[in-house]
């Protein structure tokens, strides 16, 4: 980092609880985990992994070399190893919204400190969204229906959850997100073992508003819940058209909810905005809705997809869309209260950033991210991925053939099953498809798929009974955010009992 960027910078931060400076804390005081089992410092920083709960021990990883390396880079200003987005907005002046803050309150007494303070927990994608600005990673409803391609593995094990179990009482944080977290099972398997502790450890869920039930209601009477609501519009029809979905007033009458039960709890309600060429024109009315809502907003840069981002407009356009915002500032100045700052931090944000240098930073951002997920679970090598896409060619028998080139030892092995049985139907191999069907219910009796296409397989043999107890048994555990819906279950449910 520039000598004069980095004094800029320190001169609006309190080192009063740090034993020494660095340019972010993330590493010392906090641990991410992606749904591939990758374990980060900071979701901004998804290139450089300090390691992987399949093949490493939690405790290991905490004190291993790797994050020792990222510590140390830190420690001198060094924002190379991944950390390119928060010295990007740092070179542009925004330091009060520059993502390091998130870690700045927590003490930091050692160049390798004991325990962390916070964890980060974002190990499942289930979510009924398919936000515009998301992607599978984060959205299996995404994965499933925009990309085609079979549920993410679930590589969290009962041993990952006994090895955090030791790491919870040292906590005075655990922030969740998703996917969307009040439908992770992960989510939900740790909020068990806090309350089978007896831990009260202030927990912060990042959700997208859509689940309030009893089962939501136990954790919330649990634990102390902190709040963050991601709204990306003021209007039903901005909303609904980022946040795909979303049902406007349903999000709206949970919102009051959370409300009412942070107000009784005495913990925190915010709002997250993605702010993005579909909504700046919304941003003002937006903070004035959190306001009257007593809700300070956080500001989430997009950098990716481009067609959503601010920050690949060309430098006149984004600064046009700084003096847009800027005309408005007379008029809400003296209606903002509680979101004034963020309004103004914002403006300051988008015009530092409308220069050419600041675009090709933007570049180098990206460039990372694509080689980030190029090395993800997607890749092609895997046979599963690989026949899944063959398949929407409609080439069945090639992709059986790949499909059946998954061992049994991979974590995706039951979709292979069922992606097989489904295959072998569409052939004409009815006995091949019970078979890989019977095996698939007897690995995952609780999932939806496998019944899903056996009953599709018992309405081509007629055998209709049969068929209407599968339906049945997949309507029952089909979930929101799941790769089937039950829209689809419904329509095999309706053949069999037309076939009746």
């Amino acid at each position: 980092m520039e000598d004069r960027a980095r004094q800029a910078y320190n001169a609006r931060r309190n080192f009063r609880n740090k034993k020494f400076q660095a340019g972010c804390y993330a590493p010392f005081v906090s641990l991410y985990f992606r749904t591939n089992g990758d374990v980060i410092a900071c979701c901004k920083n998804q290139t450089f992994v300090l390691g992987n709960v399949s093949q490493q021990r939690l405790e290991d990883i905490w004190r291993g070399a790797q994050i020792s390396t990222l510590r140390k880079a830190l420690a001198n200003y060094r924002f190379e190893s991944g950390c390119e987005f928060c010295e990007w907005q740092v070179q542009g002046g925004a330091y009060e919204s520059a993502y390091p803050w998130v870690f700045e309150e927590f003490p930091v007494s050692s160049m390798e400190p004991e325990w962390p303070a916070m964890i980060e927990f974002a190990g499942s994608n289930t979510c009924n969204f398919e936000c515009i600005m998301c992607y599978g990673e984060l959205s299996s409803a995404i994965r499933a229906r925009r990309d085609r391609l079979p549920p993410l593995p679930k590589v969290y094990s009962e041993q990952f959850f006994q090895d955090l179990r030791k790491f919870l009482p040292h906590l005075k944080r655990a922030k969740f997100f998703g996917g969307e977290p009040f439908l992770s099972h992960e989510c939900f398997r740790i909020w068990d073992l806090m309350m089978a502790d007896g831990l009260s450890i202030p927990c912060h869920v990042t959700t997208n508003g859509s689940q309030y039930n009893p089962k939501v209601e136990r954790v919330l009477k649990a634990l102390p819940i902190s709040l963050s609501i991601s709204i990306d519009g003021v209007t039903k029809e901005t909303l609904e058209k980022i946040r795909v979905n979303a049902d406007y007033e349903r999000l709206i009458a949970n919102l009051h909810r959370f409300r009412d039960y942070t107000r009784r709890r005495k913990t925190y309600l915010g709002l997250s905005y993605c702010l993005m060429r579909q909504n700046w024109h919304e941003f003002g009315e937006f903070l004035l809705f959190a306001d009257r809502l007593g809700s300070e907003v956080f500001v989430n840069t997009v950098i990716d997809p481009s067609d959503c981002s601010l920050y690949t407009l060309p430098p006149k356009e984004l600064s046009d869309i700084a003096d847009n915002l800027e005309a408005q500032s007379s008029m809400l100045r003296n209606r903002l209260s509680l979101n004034r700052h963020i309004w103004e931090n914002t403006i300051k944000a988008i015009r530092g950033s409308a220069n050419e240098r600041q675009v090709e930073g933007v570049d180098r951002i990206k460039e990372s991210a694509a080689e980030a997920r190029r090395d993800g679970p997607d890749d092609n090598r895997n046979p599963l991925f690989a026949a899944w896409k063959i398949q929407d060619e409609g080439r069945y028998a090639e992709a059986l053939t790949e499909a059946l080139k998954t061992p049994e030892t991979d974590p995706n092995y039951y979709h292979a099953l069922c992606l097989c049985g489904h295959l072998r139907r569409v052939t004409g191999d009815l006995t091949g498809a019970a078979r890989d069907l019977d095996r698939a219910i007897q690995l995952a009796a609780r999932r939806p798929e496998a019944y899903f296409y056996r009953a599709w397989l018992w309405l081509e043999q007629k055998q209709t009974n049969k068929g209407i107890a599968d339906a049945l048994c997949a309507r029952e555990l089909v979930c929101e955010g799941d790769w089937i819906r039950d829209t689809d279950v419904n329509e095999v449910f309706e053949r069999l009992q037309n076939q009746r």
